[in-house]
């Protein structure tokens, strides 16, 4: 399973190797912020050394920002679309109605003193896409005979999905804003984090015999993700 480490509101994976004798830090392309360290470090020692380098940290990520797509904050009037499952769903804004959001089938309806909805979105993706997501990996789980202990949806801040060493597989309500087989990638490279830790070699084999085209599933998530977010992720977005 896939070890991560917290400080100061950012997440660090921890990638551990016999054949390494000191500390490293990357931040990825997608903002994805890795620690390569020694397999005897301890997590205080690695806390310790990164609460140094967080200048640097940050500065880099804030070069990352400059250079990202930006994603338009929501406006919530009639006609802007909010995409479910890369289905693209139109909003009507009303005057009075009982509760602040509902979806009839075809259209978001707005009531408009419910604006900003932010807040009343993320609930319909959550009620909506929750039960669809541990369906989808539960059924994604066959191909590699590994299942998780539990599927929970929640806001995983600029991360697609994690997985804990207790077999629990967490996404990001926001993925469900993305095309099905997009989705599914995020899906099947957690579940491959139960059988390998980490992005090592074995790793990519495992995801490549249960996903052949794991690569242009992975390349369009980074160029198309933006064209389908309405509720972005943080500007350090990362692809797994």
């Amino acid at each position: 399973m896939t070890e991560t480490l917290q400080l100061n509101g950012l997440v660090f994976e921890v990638r551990r190797s016999d054949r390494r004798k000191t500390l490293g830090l990357t931040v990825d392309r997608g903002g994805e912020l890795v620690a390569h360290v020694p397999c005897a470090t301890s997590v205080e020692e690695l806390t310790c050394w990164i609460d140094k380098k967080l200048l640097w940290i940050y500065r880099k990520l804030a070069l990352k920002e400059e250079a990202a797509p930006k994603i338009h904050a929501p406006e919530y009037v009639s006609g802007e679309a909010f995409c479910y499952l890369g289905r693209r769903l139109g909003l009507k804004v009303v005057r009075q109605q009982e509760v602040p959001l509902q979806f009839d089938g075809t259209r978001f309806i707005l009531r408009r003193d419910a604006r900003p909805a932010g807040s009343h979105f993320r609930r319909w993706y959550l009620e909506v896409g929750t039960d669809w997501l541990q369906r989808r990996t539960e059924r994604l789980a066959r191909h590699i005979a590994s299942r998780p202990e539990k599927v929970e949806v929640r806001d995983l801040g600029f991360r697609w999905g994690s997985c804990s060493e207790s077999r629990v597989v967490y996404f990001n309500w926001k993925v469900l804003q993305l095309p099905v087989r997009l989705v599914d990638y995020i899906i099947m490279h957690e579940l491959v984090h139960l059988v390998e830790g980490h992005h090592g070699p074995e790793f990519w084999r495992t995801l490549g015999r249960a996903m052949p085209d794991w690569q242009k599933r992975k390349d369009a998530i980074a160029g198309k993700a933006k064209d389908y977010l309405v509720f972005g992720l943080r500007v350090e977005q990362a692809v797994p």
